[in-house]
C-alpha cells in the first residue's frame, strides 16, 4: 500500500513540474512575428470557412486582407453594384467595399458614381476671403456684376467692406463671406503684388484653418476665388465618419476631394471616436495630424471608440511604410495576447482582416500584386500628396499608397511643432518624428517636452532595459531586434549568464524520477542487490535489544528448568560447571561471521 502511495505521489509530482518546463522554455524562446502572423492569416481563413458566409462587413475586410469573399460582396450590391449594401445604401459601407473590390480588380465606377451624387453643404463653416500684399495698395473685388473698392493698409487691415456678400470681420483683417454667396466667384484685382485665399472654421471655435489653396498674382493681376466645400450625406445631413472613409478613396483612386477637407478638419474635433486624424494625415500629409494620431495611444493600443483592435487598425492604417514607436508597442502587444488559434478579440473577423490588413498586409493577396512593386524597384510609397515628383502607376504599394519617384524631403521640427531633444534628453509626454535639423544623436520631440535622461539613446529600447549603440554590441550584450532605436543605432541586451545552464537540474529531476518508477516496478528483482548494498553501511551494537545478534548472545546456552540450591560448606562436594561443547561454540561463531558479511 505504501508503495502505491509512493508511486501515485511521484506522478503527481511530475505533473506540477512539466508545466513549468513548458512554461520556462516558452518565455525562453523570442516572439517569432513572422511565424505568429502566419497562424494570424490562417486563423482568419479557418474562421471565414469557404462560403464567406459572415456579414458583409466581414468580407469586405477579409477581401481586402486575403482576397476572399469578392463574389458575396458583389453579390449584396444594389443596382449594378452602385451602392452596398442593397437593402439600405450607406456611405461608409459603400466606400469600403469600393476600396476593396478596386484592390481585387474589379470596376467600381458606377460605386463611385454614386458617392459623388451624395453631398450636401455643411452649414456651421463660416468662410473669409483673405487679401494680404507686402506693402499698401488698392484693390477692386468683383462679383454678381458689380465692383468694390477697398484699400488694404500698412498693418495689413482692410479700409473696408465690399457689398452684401463680403463684411469686415472682426478685427478687419478679413472679409466675412455671406452664405447666400457661396455660389459667386470673387474676381480680385490689386496694383500691388497679392495674394488671395479662404479661411475658415467651425462657428462655435475659435480655431482658424487656412486653405490648401492659395493664388498669388503680380500688380495689375487678377485671381479667382470661390467657397467650395461639402460633405458626404445621408438624408441631407453629413456623415462624418462616411465622408473620413469616401473622401480617403475617392482621393486614392484620383479624385480631386480638396472641397470635402473643410468639413473634415473642422469638424474632427467632435468625432474624436472616429480617429479622424489617421484619414486626415493621409489626406493632407500634415506632421500635426501624424502627431496627433501617435499621441492618442494609450497603453500600446488606440480605444477611442470602445474597440481596440478596430482601432488600432484605424490608426495605423497610415503607417504602412513607417515604423514609429507607437507602431512597435501595438505589434509586441498584439503578438503577446494572440491567443493559440492565432486570432485576436475572440476570432471577431472583421477585426482580425482588418488588423493584418493594416500592419502586416500581404501583397500577394491583391490583384495588384502582378505589377511591379514600388519599393523593390527603389522607389517610395506615400500618400499622392506627399509626392513632389512623379507618381509612377506601373508600380504597386499597400493599401492606398502610390509609388512616387522622388523620396520626400523631411521638414524642420519647428515647422512639425516641436522642439529639439539633445543627446541627453528623451521625449516624454510626445513622440519623436524625423526632421531636417535634428544632428546625430538628437531628436524632435512633437506633443511632448525634453527631459534629461540616464545617457541612453532610444526610448522602446531603454524601456526594456537595453542599451542603444551606434555600431555593435559590447562584449557580454547581444542585440534584440525587437526593440528600436534611434538613427538606426542597435538595442543591446545583456547576455542572460544562465542560457544553457538554467534547464540541467530540471533534466536531472526528470532522470531521477524515471529511474525511481523503474526501481519500483522491477522491485523484486532488485531486493537482493539492495540488501547487500545496504547490509554493508549497516552497523549495530551487540546487546541492543530488538537486533538479531543481541537475541543471539543473550539466549542462555543451558536454561535452567530448576532453581540453584546452595548447600553448606560441610556438605559441598566438588561440582564441575557444564562446559559447551566446541561444535555449539563453532556454530555461534559461523553464524556471526554471516551477519557481517
Amino acid at each position: 500500500m505504501k508503495k502505491q502511495v509512493l508511486l501515485l505521489g511521484v506522478f503527481l509530482f511530475a505533473l506540477l513540474v512539466m508545466p513549468f518546463i513548458f512554461a520556462e522554455n516558452e518565455t525562453a524562446n523570442p516572439l517569432d512575428e513572422s511565424s505568429k502572423v502566419d497562424d494570424a492569416y490562417k486563423c482568419l481563413e479557418s474562421k471565414l470557412g469557404d462560403d464567406c458566409s459572415s456579414s458583409l462587413e466581414d468580407n469586405i475586410f477579409s477581401l481586402l486582407a486575403i482576397g476572399k469573399c469578392k463574389e458575396e460582396v458583389l453579390a449584396d450590391a444594389w443596382n449594378e453594384n452602385e451602392c452596398w449594401p442593397k437593402s439600405d445604401c450607406k456611405i461608409k459601407t459603400t466606400a469600403q467595399a469600393i476600396l476593396a473590390l478596386d484592390n481585387a480588380g474589379s470596376s467600381t465606377l458606377n460605386a463611385e458614381n454614386w458617392l459623388l451624387t451624395k453631398n450636401t453643404t455643411p452649414e456651421d463653416i463660416v468662410w473669409y476671403l483673405e487679401i494680404e500684399s507686402p506693402s499698401e495698395t488698392r484693390c477692386t473685388i468683383s462679383y454678381g456684376g458689380a465692383s468694390y473698392k477697398i484699400t488694404i493698409r500698412e498693418d495689413k487691415k482692410l479700409s473696408s467692406s465690399a457689398g452684401n456678400c463680403l463684411s469686415l470681420s472682426s478685427g478687419d483683417w478679413w472679409l466675412k463671406v455671406s452664405p447666400s454667396c457661396y455660389d459667386y466667384t470673387f474676381e480680385i484685382s490689386c496694383d500691388e503684388q497679392f495674394l488671395t485665399t479662404f479661411l475658415y472654421k467651425k462657428k462655435t471655435s475659435s480655431t482658424i484653418h487656412v486653405s490648401e489653396s492659395i493664388s498669388s498674382a503680380s500688380a495689375e493681376g487678377t485671381t479667382y476665388e470661390k467657397v467650395d466645400f461639402k460633405c458626404f450625406s445621408e438624408s441631407g445631413r453629413c456623415d462624418y465618419e462616411g465622408s473620413l472613409w469616401a473622401t480617403l478613396v475617392l482621393d486614392h483612386l484620383g479624385y480631386d476631394v480638396s472641397s470635402y477637407l473643410p468639413y473634415l478638419i473642422t469638424m474632427y474635433e467632435d468625432n474624436e471616436e472616429f480617429l479622424p486624424e489617421a484619414f486626415l494625415y493621409l489626406l493632407t500629409g500634415s506632421s500635426d495630424f501624424r502627431a496627433n494620431i501617435l499621441l492618442k495611444q494609450k497603453n500600446q493600443y488606440w480605444d477611442e471608440s470602445g474597440d481596440k483592435f478596430y482601432d488600432s487598425a484605424v490608426a495605423l492604417l497610415p503607417f504602412q511604410y513607417e515604423d514609429p514607436v507607437e507602431k512597435s508597442n501595438t505589434k509586441n502587444w498584439l503578438l503577446e495576447i494572440q491567443g493559440r488559434d492565432g486570432c485576436w478579440d475572440g476570432g471577431n473577423i472583421r477585426n482580425n482582416a482588418f488588423l493584418l490588413y493594416s500592419l502586416w498586409p500581404k501583397k500577394s493577396y491583391s490583384s495588384k500584386s502582378s505589377s511591379l512593386d514600388c519599393e523593390d524597384a527603389g522607389y517610395y510609397c506615400m500618400p499622392e500628396i506627399n509626392c513632389e515628383g512623379n507618381i509612377l502607376k506601373d508600380y504597386s504599394c499597400s493599401g492606398v499608397f502610390m509609388c512616387c519617384d522622388t523620396k520626400p524631403p523631411l521638414e524642420s521640427c519647428s515647422k512639425q511643432g516641436g522642439k529639439i531633444c539633445s543627446s541627453k534628453e528623451i521625449c516624454l509626454g510626445g513622440t519623436t518624428v524625423e526632421s531636417s535639423d535634428a544632428s546625430y544623436g538628437e531628436s524632435c520631440c512633437v506633443g511632448g517636452r525634453c527631459e534629461q535622461s540616464s545617457g541612453k539613446s532610444g526610448a522602446d529600447c531603454e524601456s526594456y532595459g537595453g542599451t542603444c549603440r551606434p555600431y555593435s554590441c559590447e562584449s557580454g550584450e547581444e542585440e534584440n531586434p525587437s526593440y528600436s532605436c534611434d538613427y538606426g543605432d542597435s538595442c543591446c541586451m545583456k547576455k542572460d549568464s544562465s542560457e544553457g545552464k538554467s534547464l540541467w537540474w530540471i533534466w536531472l529531476l526528470i532522470i531521477l524520477i524515471i529511474l525511481l518508477i523503474l526501481a519500483i516496478i522491477f522491485r523484486d528483482r532488485l531486493k537482493p542487490y539492495y540488501d547487500k548494498f545496504k547490509s554493508k553501511f549497516k552497523k549495530t551494537k551487540p546487546g541492543k535489544p530488538g537486533s538479531r545478534l543481541a537475541r543471539q548472545m543473550l539466549r542462555p546456552v543451558h536454561p535452567r528448568t530448576t532453581p540453584r540450591r546452595i548447600l553448606p560448606p560441610s556438605s559441598r562436594i566438588p561440582h564441575k560447571t557444564p562446559v559447551k561443547k566446541s561444535s555449539e561454540i563453532d556454530d555461534v561463531l559461523k553464524r556471526l561471521r554471516e551477519i557481517g558479511k
